[in-house]
């Protein structure tokens, strides 16, 4: 499905494209969706740079960024404006990741609006500053280089922190969006043609992914949980440091009082939950940074497997040819999408649960600072307060003691419910199953060719 909006082709959610090039960008495999939008036909385009759908207003700069990671063996996502052979504009989402002898490019349209506006504004900033230089007599080699600098100098504007943190974000949500609008593995009716098998794989895959999907949900939710107990972690630092403090500050004239020892006890409670309060924010960091690298490498699978899916139906359907090579290029695509998300996936698993414990230990702590410092504060008031710094109002800071323990910790109880969200994150990946429907794929993709 596709309609016009001034020189702009816009096209379905449901069309989803892709092509195949060697290490050079040459085009190597392409499928109807991409030879319909582009007006070329496959004949055209295989053997053809990519870069003949290049516009002229796409910043070189970004070309510059994507090639960057893929040349360092990791995935890119690219907004990019294409030119078809009539001359109409289209704008895509470009997912490309590297193969064994080449690259593999999924596209989809762009709808995260939210992102891809002011990414459309960048752009036209960066490609202006740009044409200014190659005016200035620099070569597209400098161009490229400046672009990319300009690039990443309005990326960082925007929060993120280079290229492939940008991608980290914007994957997930285009395909949340895309799922969102239906476009799942299409089905058929189940036959004994090979890729029929390639199509019922394909759907056993998409739920793997589902789940995984639906559990990075419950990470989300403790992630936000503990952002919001986070911004209390000051007053709570502030209240901790200042008990310790006090229990310093006052003792009894009573040589055989049990102040000195009940007030060692608070300290070091004290001083362990200050150490813990003092991590947390590096834990919080770091699950947010490992969730996030899950997020996307499920979205890459996810997107890959939907991709086979519906060219493995096209196929079924008589609209598409040459389905062995791009279905074993898509293949291998899913190979390199599951083998970096089962560590990642791991140290989520391994973060929570280290999470869990520290949570518990503050609770702990903190639960267990209020009584014995109850018993200090009565044994002060019955037996007389004694200051040990000269100067000190000793009463004064009985007064603010009783407050102190009044007031208490009450953010424990919310903490509490964290640690437990903690316990019952999971994130459960079969990887041997799905590398057993993996090579499903690659027995019937052989079976085709016998």
């Amino acid at each position: 499905m596709e309609y016009v909006n001034g020189n702009e082709r816009l096209f379905g959610a449901g069309d989803l494209f892709f092509s195949v090039t060697d290490t050079k960008g040459v085009i190597r495999g392409t499928n109807r969706v991409f030879n319909t939008l582009s007006r070329y036909s496959a004949e055209q385009l295989i053997g053809a740079p990519h870069n003949i759908i290049r516009h002229d207003d796409m910043p070189a700069g970004a070309f510059k960024l994507m090639w960057d990671e893929l040349e360092q063996g990791s995935p890119a996502c690219v907004y990019v404006l294409n030119r078809a052979q009539d001359g109409m504009d289209y704008w895509v989402f470009a997912t490309v990741v590297p193969l064994a002898d080449g690259y593999l490019s999924v596209r989809m349209r762009p709808g995260n609006q939210a992102l891809f506006a002011p990414v459309k504004q960048m752009y036209a900033r960066v490609r202006a500053a740009e044409r200014e230089y190659a005016a200035a007599g620099h070569s597209r080699q400098e161009v490229g280089r400046y672009g990319a600098q300009l690039l990443t100098e309005e990326l960082h504007k925007a929060q993120f922190r280079g290229f492939y943190p940008f991608a980290r974000a914007a994957l997930p949500r285009e395909l949340a969006l895309l799922v969102a609008e239906g476009v799942r593995v299409p089905a058929r009716v189940n036959s004994d043609n090979p890729m029929s098998e390639i199509l019922l794989t394909m759907a056993a895959i998409e739920r793997d992914t589902d789940e995984l999907v639906q559990q990075l949900g419950e990470y989300q939710e403790l992630i936000n949980g503990l952002g919001v107990w986070t911004t209390g972690i000051r007053s709570i630092s502030e209240r901790a440091t200042r008990v310790g403090s006090v229990v310093t500050e006052v003792t009894s004239p009573d040589q055989d009082s049990s102040v000195p020892v009940v007030s060692a006890r608070v300290k070091e409670r004290i001083a362990r939950a200050l150490e813990v309060l003092q991590r947390l924010n590096s834990f919080l960091v770091a699950l947010y940074e490992v969730v996030a690298d899950v997020r996307f490498r499920a979205s890459l699978m996810r997107l890959h497997t939907l991709m086979t899916g519906i060219f493995a139906a096209a196929v079924l359907d008589g609209e598409d040819a040459d389905s062995a090579v791009a279905i074993g290029d898509l293949a291998e695509a899913l190979v390199g999408d599951l083998e970096p998300l089962v560590p990642s996936c791991q140290n989520a698993a391994d973060l929570a649960a280290h999470l869990d414990a520290e949570m518990r230990s503050l609770v702990s702590d903190l639960d267990r600072v209020n009584r014995p410092f109850q018993r200090w504060i009565r044994a002060v008031q019955d037996e007389g307060a004694l200051p040990l710094n000269e100067g000190a109002d000793a009463q004064a800071l009985v007064r603010e003691a009783v407050e102190l323990s009044e007031r208490g910790f009450p953010e424990t109880a919310s903490l509490a419910e964290l640690a437990a969200k903690a316990r019952g994150a999971v994130v459960t990946l079969d990887a041997p199953v799905i590398r057993e429907r993996i090579e499903t794929v690659r027995q019937a993709l052989a079976r085709m060719g016998e």
